[in-house]
């Protein structure tokens, strides 16, 4: 890919911007701040930058048919009220693990949600993925430590999960229009770089974005697991992606201040902040979440 300028599109010292989120409808990039306890929504063409605050860490956030934010937090998905703050629990996920809450929340094309879990104290083994269609739970995953992603290839029928404690990435054959995974089988692994893969995303030739956290990188990988490039940032621990802007050409790149050394805090003044750059192709803004209603809303594997 060569040399590729990285820009600082929002300068603020968020402890953990994670899960950023393009909405073309509007133009604007919702991300949230885990462990600042806040949800965002950025103009890139104003630079002007509103934000929430959560009862609890927000994993991530997406929008619903109707525009409202749907925030993703340790007792399932809340919709967010912007007028006035206020939240409302629409689909409990993991109420029985007070231990746990959301990390990461993603969007299929077909308007399901894929939120991911871990504890916050990444007990090993504790988390899952689960996949919300409508208001129906489904445990997809278990076994994480602490769930990443997904990131969707559904040309080729893929979907990626990254399990960044443990520092690898699997990939299951995904069917589109049921949503059933299968096939799962190791598709990177970093633990002898000892790197953290985070959140991901799939531009429109199919290759795989992975920022990757103490690398101070974003590497882009070939459909075989191959690397195909990389981006060097200003800052070690670059948390997620995602492409957005007029023409789906900007990669929006979210990173932490928080998982800096005490130390080392000072020395990095972009950490926190969201960078933008323009590698040169391009990705899918998000599919908003359909919100159908079910007569019922049991998991398939048991009440998470």
């Amino acid at each position: 890919m060569g040399d590729i300028a990285v820009e600082t599109a929002l300068h603020v010292w968020a402890q953990h911007a994670e899960g950023p989120v393009w909405d073309a409808a509007t133009a604007r990039l919702w991300w949230v701040d885990i462990t600042g306890g806040r949800v965002h929504c950025f103009d890139p063409v104003s630079g002007g930058d509103c934000s929430w605050s959560t009862t609890g860490q927000p994993g991530g956030v997406v929008l619903d048919t109707a525009g409202h934010p749907v925030v993703a937090d340790p007792d399932g998905l809340r919709v967010l009220d912007p007028a006035t703050g206020s939240t409302e629990l629409c689909v409990p996920i993991e109420r029985d693990k007070p231990q746990n809450r959301a990390n990461d929340a993603k969007t299929d094309s077909r308007g399901r949600v894929w939120v991911g879990t871990m504890a916050y104290d990444k007990q090993p083994r504790n988390a899952a993925l689960y996949r919300v269609d409508g208001d129906r739970v489904v445990r997809m995953v278990d076994g994480l430590t602490c769930s990443n992603g997904p990131a969707f290839d559904e040309a080729a029928g893929r979907l990626y999960l990254a399990d960044t404690t443990v520092m690898t990435v699997d990939l299951f054959d995904l069917d589109v229009d049921t949503g059933a995974l299968s096939g799962r089988r190791r598709f990177l692994d970093f633990t002898g770089a000892g790197v953290w893969p985070d959140g991901m995303t799939v531009d429109d030739d199919g290759m795989l974005w992975i920022a990757l956290g103490r690398a101070g990188a974003v590497h882009r990988y070939r459909p075989d697991g191959t690397l195909d490039g990389a981006i060097t940032l200003p800052t070690p621990n670059p948390t997620s992606v995602a492409f957005g802007g007029p023409d789906a050409g900007d990669l929006f790149i979210t990173t932490s201040w928080s998982d800096l050394e005490a130390p080392n805090r000072s020395l990095q003044p972009l950490a926190g902040a969201v960078l933008r750059c323009r590698p040169g192709t391009t990705g899918r803004p998000a599919a908003r979440y359909v919100r159908t209603r079910h007569a019922t809303s049991p998991s398939e594997r048991g009440d998470p």
